[in-house]
């Protein structure tokens, strides 16, 4: 006999003295879903930071829903590492008692569904949420890696109650995407099986309810019943009764009921929304990088035009603070500059295009630990950059710079530039102009100030071949998933010449 759950947090609570995986201890129940709860931890290994555990429920103890538990708090892993629009999954156990639990981030705020009850949300504040939701979800179509393959994660669930709305320190809220309990992994060259119907039937797609196999465009269409609503507090389909069959012959049949015409909505946006809830798939948005091409130009102009509301409070506007920095040096810019808000505060490297009085200026902003940072003085480092490139079957750049100081370990920043991205080819563009970037090192959670300003310098031979490899880019489209092949063949490479330049560069020094 299983113990019941509300006494295996007991034994595990703040008063036992007991700790779960000899590590967390439980705190209180903060939600309760259909697959399990969720319980505030105190992680005691980690600076007694707040974290959540959720438990299945111990009425789905069969292989079938463990199987199902344990993709999920994989899946949430693996993409919560590439999306910060993705809740993150830190651990996963069982119990003593042999339940499974999984950790998670903690998060302060409430989920999406809570919000649309209380008002309609404005256009400017609805753009700035969904383009942080799309963000996620392309995360998600793009895919995780499987056998060393790519595999596209279909959510299956998309609704107010799974978007999360987490507050920040600054105020503002970051949109997550939450529960991929029910989640489909599309393997490729695996056989298509029979599906089975999963999913709230609000929310779900003709295909989607007729258990046919699904695609990426399925989770549009969820995605446009949940932008109807954001804009309207109401659904676009009604159907005659709560039962799966009256939902089937909904979104079959039904017409989704036109947007108000009091909505103060851009034409663009309106037939998004609609050509989302498109019955057939084929006429919906074929990808997630469609909707963000409408949506992010309409966000940004929102923005400056209106100062729309972004943070957790509905009836208040938080302002945007931007430097004015067309007619400052460029060095006063970067001093004045803050780690961005939307950037996780980890060990990343991401490119950055700055405009000053002196023109335009690439650089790598990169957050390290405090030990790394101060390394690395501009002084007695030698910084070398190497460039490995992929034509097919997306236009790629793996921009590596290596970080060497005699005596230390040797520190490398790879990043990855996407041809057929604005950001990518204007990168691209001035490093062949300037010959000359920039590496900023911030602290590992010290936002406000960079630490270490680093001078790199492009030599003419790698500057012609970056021009080489432009002159054989065609204009053919190409997709997401593509783009992610092209990555993993640049790792490949990268990983094949690190050590042999570390060596030469030792040798050299």
């Amino acid at each position: 006999m299983f113990k019941p759950l509300s006494d295996l947090v007991k034994s595990f609570g703040k008063d036992s003295g007991n700790l779960l995986a000899n590590r967390y201890q439980l705190v209180s129940q903060i939600g309760r879903g259909a697959m399990g709860q969720v319980y505030r931890a105190i992680d005691t290994q980690s600076g007694d930071n707040i974290v959540a555990i959720k438990f299945l429920s111990q009425a789905l103890l069969d292989d079938k829903m463990r199987s199902r538990f344990e993709n999920e708090a994989k899946i949430s892993a693996l993409l919560g590492e590439q999306s910060q629009h993705i809740v993150r999954v830190k651990d996963y156990g069982i119990s003593e008692n042999q339940v499974p639990f999984y950790v998670m981030e903690y998060l302060e705020g409430d989920d999406l569904d809570s919000l649309i009850k209380k008002k309609t949300i404005s256009v400017g504040r609805f753009l700035y949420l969904i383009k942080q939701i799309c963000l996620g979800l392309e995360c998600a179509h793009n895919g995780i890696l499987v056998n060393g393959q790519l595999a596209t994660i279909i959510h299956r669930d998309i609704k107010p109650s799974n978007i999360f709305l987490a507050k920040t320190g600054e105020g503002d809220v970051i949109a997550k995407i939450l529960d991929f309990g029910i989640a489909q992994i599309q393997e490729p060259e695996q056989a298509s099986t029979q599906q089975r119907f999963m999913g709230t039937p609000e929310y779900c797609s003709p295909e989607q309810m007729a258990e046919e196999e699904l695609q990426p465009t399925s989770d549009i269409y969820s995605l446009g019943v949940l932008m109807y609503q954001m804009l309207t507090q109401k659904t676009p389909i009604t159907a005659d009764g709560k039962t799966f069959q009256a939902w089937f012959k909904a979104h079959h049949e039904n017409i989704p009921k036109p947007l108000p015409s009091y909505l103060p909505l851009p034409p663009e946006l309106h037939d998004l929304i609609m050509k989302c809830l498109s019955k057939s798939r084929c006429d919906r948005p074929q990808n997630i990088g469609e909707i963000l091409k409408i949506i992010t130009p309409l966000e940004r102009e929102y923005n400056r035009k209106n100062n729309p509301e972004i943070n957790s409070n509905p009836d208040s506007f938080a302002k945007r603070k931007t430097v004015s920095s067309e007619n400052l040096p460029l060095l006063t810019v970067y001093a004045q500059s803050n780690w961005p808000k939307d950037k996780p505060q980890k060990k990343i490297v991401f490119p950055c295009l700055t405009e000053a009085q002196e023109g335009s200026f690439s650089s790598l902003w990169t957050m390290l630990e405090s030990d790394e940072v101060n390394r690395f003085i501009p002084k007695s480092t030698f910084c070398f950059n190497h460039f490995l490139f992929q034509l097919n079957p997306h236009p790629m750049i793996l921009w590596a710079n290596l970080l060497y100081r005699r005596n230390y370990e040797p520190k490398w920043l790879p990043c990855y530039l996407d041809l057929k991205t604005e950001i990518g080819s204007q990168i691209v563009n001035n490093l062949i102009s300037k010959n000359l970037y920039y590496i900023l090192l911030f602290e590992l959670e010290k936002p406000h100030k960079y630490k270490q300003l680093l001078t790199v310098k492009i030599n003419e031979d790698k500057a012609k071949k970056i021009e080489q490899f432009l002159s054989k880019m065609t204009l053919s489209p190409s997709s997401r998933s593509q783009a992610q092949v092209s990555k993993i063949a640049l790792k490949k490479q990268f990983e094949s010449v690190k050590d042999t330049i570390i060596a030469a560069i030792s040798r050299s020094k």
